[in-house]
């Protein structure tokens, strides 16, 4: 529970772009458990924020490999993997897919999913898998809770 908070806390200060606030949140949740997924996760996201795309991969990859169930971790990595470009894709898609086995209402994993089919372009069979990907994502998100119940 106190990782948690700490994690919340270190996501707010993310947003705001206060990176020592949140290295310091990262710091005490590694106090707290220095396996947490939740650490690595919040590394990845200030890797990522700053711009380096590979060393927040690698964090999330270190935060699945805690918990190969982590839901962020998965959504995440996918998206790096994403923004790297190259021809990931079917990683990032399959990344989404067990996010999705996992929580079936992720609406930020639908619509990614929708961006990964997106991405693909070409085909019409894409073109529509992008589509019902990002109706479910508009319709799970007008429904989501502002914090997710726990």
């Amino acid at each position: 529970m106190e990782t948690e908070a700490w994690y919340n806390l270190a996501l707010l200060y993310l947003s705001l772009s206060q990176w020592r606030d949140t290295e310091l949140c990262i710091s005490k949740i590694k106090a707290i458990s220095a396996y947490s997924p939740l650490a690595y996760h919040a590394t990845g996201k200030l890797l990522e924020a700053r711009g380096f795309l590979k060393e927040a991969l690698g964090a999330y990859s270190k935060a699945l490999d805690l918990d190969p169930k982590h839901v962020p971790s998965l959504i995440s990595a996918a998206v790096a993997l994403r923004q790297l470009g190259g021809r990931p894709l079917p990683a990032a898609r399959c990344l989404l897919s067990d996010a999705l086995r996992l929580d079936r209402t992720n609406h930020v994993a639908w619509f990614n999913l929708g961006l990964t089919y997106e991405d693909e372009g070409g085909s019409s069979s894409a073109a529509l898998e992008a589509a019902e990907c990002f109706q479910a994502a508009a319709l799970l998100e007008e429904t989501a809770p502002a914090e997710p119940f726990r």
